[in-house]
């Protein structure tokens, strides 16, 4: 009995905190897969037609009184595969969220990351972009301010594989600080959407038929020339 009750302690000690739970959302073109303990501070998605988003609650920092530098982080990894017949175009993330500065003296907030994707096929193949708001973040007074940051990515590149898919990760930070002892700088991100643009890839039974086509014009073309004394 003994010996039963140590194996499960032991065994308990392994197991980790939130199970992991992959979880496939299919959309109008490409298919997202991701692991649904490890959303971090975005939260769990809604998916709308090729454009997964997040509406996260607690995303937020904040500095008070001269406390200095303050620094929230998260990180997501996705999965994005196109479905049979379509390819990846491109991808672009749309970040939103409110700020507040009071008090005097030196004080601020801030948004970075960066949205990087590398092909499944070849993870060589990598694109990357900086996240950053769209304007500078200094309103101060009350009441918050709202801010936009807007970041994407090419995948139709040469050398990335028609109807490939991507391995897509959201670094995200926000910064807030103060100097002053009677002061205040809170951000806080509110969402986070993810849009998948694609292009439908010809099958092989229509691109015959179109070089076939292209290939009949230019007969005619060649024949009327010559029937013309052109060539």
């Amino acid at each position: 009995m003994k010996t039963l009750i140590a194996t499960t302690l032991a065994a308990s000690l392994y197991l980790p905190s939130a199970l992991a739970v992959p979880v496939h959302l299919s959309g109008d073109t490409v298919d997202f897969f991701f692991d649904d303990a490890l959303l971090g501070l975005f939260g769990s998605p809604t998916l709308l037609g090729d454009t997964l988003y997040f509406t996260p609650s607690e995303f937020d920092v904040a500095s008070l009184n001269g406390s200095g530098y303050a620094l929230t982080a998260s990180t997501l990894n996705i999965q994005v595969i196109p479905k049979a017949g379509y390819d990846l175009d491109a991808l672009r993330v749309t970040e939103e969220g409110d700020y507040l500065l009071l008090g005097s003296g030196p004080s601020g907030v801030d948004v970075a990351g960066q949205v990087r994707a590398f092909a499944l096929s070849d993870p060589a193949m990598l694109a990357t972009e900086s996240i950053a708001p769209d304007a500078p973040l200094t309103v101060v007074g009350v009441p918050t301010t709202n801010w936009t940051a807007v970041s994407g990515l090419g995948l139709d590149a040469a050398g990335w594989v028609e109807g490939d898919g991507i391995n897509l990760t959201l670094e995200n930070l926000l910064l807030a600080y103060t100097t002053a002892d009677v002061s205040l700088a809170f951000i806080e991100k509110k969402f986070v959407g993810v849009s998948v643009s694609t292009s439908p890839v010809p099958e092989p039974e229509t691109l015959a038929l179109l070089l076939a086509s292209l290939g009949l014009v230019g007969f005619r073309v060649r024949h009327r020339q010559l029937r013309a004394g052109i060539v």
